[in-house]
């Protein structure tokens, strides 16, 4: 019978080093002793102290301590539990640079792994915003009496749990700011530990919540569900199984979201795949079929076209515009 392999116990005195760049997730990359390591909430250019949360063959991983010279891009990040939760991984640099920051990682992506250069390279397009933007999102639900309730949110960073807040900074507000009351609300149900998610929907206008239930709800739970949603202007759809088997607790509600440069409202299903930013969805629309530059007489195919996000502005440009979707 093979012997397990002993897990090596990791240093823990705190390491120190230069920070060098940053990967397409957000971790800084140094190397110590020729080996890569990859250093959680660090920026490029900076000096820190470190300590290590993981060591393998060709790389190591490593959580900052303690910033002994930090990066003009660093920022204090809005978010208490930022660094814990695993939602965000960049609260911590300045939002411009940010957007810098990603273009590289594209750009560095296009190079090693598709081994093209670009011929030219376009300004990004930049939201209006950079909090409360996000319209779609899945989100972790755990009663843990031990916590004092349920807790709602994302998954802690390279855990299953789930992190302990009161309020998203990233969602739009009214799901966002809505978490305390959705925690009581589950709370008080029979179900509270059959619960694993809830997963938001938000047209311009309406705002779903499809609670995901491993047991049914009884009547009692249906009541209370009922009544939570009209007094918080949000609507609840239920999950029972797969996504073939998502509800509306009461009466269907129609999403919807408008496209005003080609005075198009497009509706879709709360399980519908949509842009998290709508305002970056539409920017990125408007840009597409400007640099499409397409004629009265030009036919176009639209391949994984989905809700026709891209293929009905386009219709009002071309002569025809086909649109292939698939299960």
């Amino acid at each position: 019978m093979a012997r397990k392999r002993r897990r090596k116990q990791l240093p823990t005195e705190p390491v120190e080093a230069q920070i060098e760049s940053l990967t397409h997730d957000a971790k800084g990359v140094t190397h110590i002793d020729g080996k890569a390591t990859f250093v959680h909430g660090s920026l490029a250019g900076e000096t820190v102290r470190f300590v290590y949360t993981g060591r393998w063959r060709k790389y190591d991983e490593g959580r900052v301590v303690e910033v002994l010279e930090s990066s003009t891009e660093r920022v204090e990040p809005k978010c208490s539990q930022f660094g814990v939760c695993g939602g965000c991984s960049l609260q911590h640099q300045d939002s411009r640079a940010q957007v810098q920051a990603k273009q590289q990682s594209m750009l560095d992506s296009l190079q090693h792994i598709g081994k093209v250069q670009p011929q030219q390279i376009l300004p990004p397009l930049v939201g209006e915003t950079a909090w409360g933007y996000r319209r779609k999102a899945r989100l972790g639900v755990r009663y843990v009496p031990k916590k004092g309730g349920t807790l709602i949110g994302f998954r802690e960073r390279g855990s299953s749990f789930i992190t302990d807040i009161d309020c998203c900074h990233i969602l739009h507000p009214r799901v966002g700011e809505l978490l305390p009351e959705m925690s009581r609300l589950i709370d008080q149900l029979s179900i509270r530990d059959q619960i694993p998610q809830i997963e938001m929907a938000m047209g311009d206008e309406v705002c779903v919540l499809i609670f995901r239930l491993l047991e049914p709800a009884s009547d009692e739970d249906l009541a209370k569900l009922k009544a939570f949603a009209p007094a918080h202007e949000i609507t609840i759809y239920l999950q029972e199984g797969g996504p073939e088997t998502i509800r509306p607790l009461e009466s269907e509600v129609t999403l919807s979201y408008q496209v005003p440069a080609f005075d198009l409202t497009l509706d879709f299903l709360p399980s519908d795949f949509t842009q998290v930013n709508s305002d970056i969805n539409r920017q990125m629309i408007q840009h597409a079929v400007k640099l499409l530059e397409l004629r009265e007489d030009d036919q176009v195919l639209d391949l994984f076209c989905g809700l026709g996000n891209f293929t009905l502005p386009m219709a009002r440009h071309a002569a025809q515009v086909t649109g292939v979707e698939g299960d």
